[in-house]
């Protein structure tokens, strides 16, 4: 009884010395004033092979709560870099996997990128990605839960982008599934960890030109362990259930127009007056 006592305890302290941290998503796009525009899906995975020193804990900063190290390596079949092999291999055409870079010593950064003509191309290319979910299909959302891009005025011309963080999620969950399956080595880790803990939403922005609609993570010292936002920690990921975004831009196509037919009608009129002089 005390051998099986011990040996939990001890099982308890290892996993305390040591953690995986999950990957950290965000979510880029950008549109320009006919729709079209490019969507980024940027992967931050904390890689502990690239570092001299052990990786401290992001929600112990201080290193006061005894939370472990990050040890993110050795949960995967491959090690951190078998994560770009993966979406190489599994990324649908219109995806482009960039290469992978360091930033700050030891993240891994990895990139997948879409650009759309319109925002009907944007919509099939967004509904293809959730439907590659072995889980989840397009139409699972209600509309309003769907991206929605409204346009309206004339001469100023103002889009308004719409979309819920339940359908950003959705649109990821073919690549965190297949990785959780594929190449997650859950380790000491088995029974702790789930599909849902290996990766979090952690910053979305949007832009039409001038708007900009953005949250980012960030560190809370204050935040209760396990709140109501679903943060297990002090490190607060994205917490809103909807985006929105507005921005304006010139028509200038309508400005074109108008000048055109203008000059048509003040180069008629010029005509009519002409001749009639003439005569």
């Amino acid at each position: 009884m005390k051998k099986g006592l011990l040996l939990f305890v001890l099982f308890v302290v290892a996993l305390t010395l040591s953690a995986c941290w999950p990957a950290e998503v965000t979510v880029e796009t950008t549109f320009n004033a006919n729709g079209s525009g490019t969507r980024y899906i940027i992967v931050d995975v904390m890689d502990d092979t690239l570092s001299t020193t052990p990786i401290i804990n992001p929600d112990d900063p201080d290193q006061t709560e005894g939370k472990g190290a990050v040890l993110n390596d050795k949960h995967l079949t491959g090690g951190v870099l078998a994560i770009q092999t993966w979406l190489e291999e599994n990324a649908p055409d219109f995806i482009t996997v960039h290469e992978a870079k360091v930033v700050d010593t030891y993240h891994r950064i990895f990139t997948m990128s879409f650009d759309f003509d319109n925002f009907d191309d944007f919509l099939e290319k967004y509904e293809a990605l959730v439907n590659l979910s072995p889980n989840l299909s397009w139409d699972d959302f209600d509309a309003a839960e769907l991206p929605q891009l409204e346009t309206t005025g004339g001469f100023k011309k103002t889009l308004t982008f719409t979309e819920s963080k339940a359908i950003v999620q959705a649109s990821l969950d073919w690549a965190v599934d297949g990785i959780y399956n594929s190449i997650y080595d859950a380790a000491d880790l088995t029974g702790f960890v789930t599909k849902d803990d290996i990766s979090v939403l952690a910053s979305y922005k949007a832009t039409i030109n001038e708007g900009v609609y953005e949250e980012l993570r960030y560190y809370d010292a204050t935040a209760e362990e396990g709140d109501a936002a679903g943060n297990v920690g002090k490190i607060i990921n994205v917490e809103s259930d909807e985006f929105e975004v507005t921005g304006s831009f010139t028509n200038t196509g309508l400005i074109i127009i108008i000048i055109v037919a203008a000059v048509v009608v003040i180069g008629g009129g010029f005509f009519v007056v002409t001749k009639v002089l003439k005569k």
